[in-house]
């Protein structure tokens, strides 16, 4: 329900503005596969001690913007002699789907390559296939749409393992359209594997459960960055030194301290995920 200000209310957030509700709808290209995810603010397994990337409200809140994408089974990727890589098994899924009609979706794989001298989706010559040959395309295995304005930017998990060695995989992000675009196959992320310049690698392991795509939603729209006349940045400016003089606490060294108080005046957005009954 929406309050005297046309913002929407609700007993768990009534501290925060929540504007109106984003929709993205999904649908599995087969009902075992798993569903997406509420993105979540802590993905690390850490020890003792405070100072952690993710302890900080901002980070956390990063964290935790979107849906993720789960990873249905274990990817074995292996490197020759000449830099190619390859799948150990790619996996053909067969979809449920089956209209009145009997038509069915063409079964999927999970994981393709770009190939060399290809046509479509879009041309590769050859000068440019040896830049991009360490590119996998994987499947989301989801059918997505939004509301009309709305895009999806497929992004990586954000990286907070301080702790831990980076992946040695990334993301190729990228904005798809899901309001007018609707293919007859399920989407797809680009994620790029070690560069045979660059790495010694031979092996990359992505586990099945591991989260591999960030979906965020974003508006299709006009965005302007201006730079604020003196005026304005100034009254700004008194702002800031009001609310620190409220909330804030004189440290040690002469600064002032907002431990804890920026947390709880933080306006997070909020994720669910909703699986037909």
């Amino acid at each position: 329900m929406f309050n005297e200000h046309g913002l929407l209310a609700c007993a768990q957030c009534e501290a925060h503005h929540y504007y109106n509700r984003r929709m993205l709808e999904y649908f599995r290209f087969h009902a075992d596969l798993p569903h997406p995810q509420p993105a979540r603010p802590v993905y690390a397994k850490r020890g003792k001690g405070s100072g952690w990337p993710e302890h900080c409200p901002p980070i956390r809140a990063a964290n935790a913007f979107g849906w993720d994408v789960i990873n249905p089974f274990t990817m074995n990727f292996f490197r020759d002699k000449d830099g190619n890589w390859d799948i150990e098994e790619a996996v053909q899924v067969e979809s449920d789907i089956e209209f009145d009609d009997g038509v069915m979706p063409e079964p999927q794989l999970n994981a393709w390559f770009w190939e060399r001298n290809q046509k479509i989706p879009h041309v590769i010559t050859d000068d440019v296939y040896q830049n991009v040959r360490h590119q996998v395309k994987i499947s989301t295995f989801l059918y997505l749409r939004t509301e009309p304005g709305e895009m999806l930017l497929i992004k990586g998990i954000p990286a907070t393992h301080a702790s831990t060695p980076p992946k040695p995989w990334s993301v190729i992000e990228a904005v798809i359209e899901c309001d007018w675009y609707f293919p007859a196959h399920p989407w797809h992320g680009v994620i790029e594997l070690p560069r045979i310049e660059d790495s010694s690698i031979k092996k990359v392991v992505i586990a099945e459960g591991e989260p591999l795509f960030r979906l965020v939603p974003i508006a299709r729209a006009q965005y302007e960055a201006s730079e604020m006349a003196p005026d304005d940045f100034g009254d700004l400016f008194e702002q800031s030194q009001q609310w620190l003089g409220r909330h804030g606490r004189e440290s040690v060294k002469g600064e002032m301290d907002i431990t804890g108080e920026f947390a709880r005046q933080q306006e997070l957005s909020r994720f669910e995920v909703n699986p037909a009954e």
